[in-house]
């Protein structure tokens, strides 16, 4: 990772880190690594329900973050994810996927990664 986006990903961490709403990601290794990283926002997975379920349970918060993974699959799922919120009125932050997969696309996959790019950055 570049030195200019070193500091870019440190606050996209402390971003994640005061997030108060809802955070969408893949599966159980996302969750894991999030937790890792000091995240204490609530934490829903789509590896559990269908994506209009999933949805349905975040509407009930204001304030959603959208983290798939940064590949194709991920661009899509977090597509859908979007137009289903924005239904039903949510505030959708996806901006800061597209923030990490700007900075860290050729360091990370996915989410999962998060923390042991971050624990390779701090050493």
């Amino acid at each position: 990772m570049y030195a200019e986006n070193y500091k870019r990903f440190e606050i996209l961490i402390d971003k994640l880190r005061e997030f108060d709403g809802v955070i969408i990601v893949e599966g159980v290794r996302d969750e894991v690594a999030l937790r890792n990283l000091g995240v204490r926002a609530e934490i829903i997975r789509l590896s559990r329900l269908p994506l209009a379920e999933i949805a349905l349970i975040a509407s009930q918060h204001h304030d959603v973050m959208i983290l798939t993974d940064l590949d194709r699959e991920g661009e899509n799922l977090a597509g859908k994810l979007t137009r289903y919120l924005e239904g039903y009125r949510c505030r959708v932050d996806t901006e800061t996927r597209r923030e990490l997969k700007r900075i860290a696309k050729k360091d990370i996959k996915g989410i999962e990664d998060l923390y042991d790019l971050y624990l390779k950055l701090r050493f």
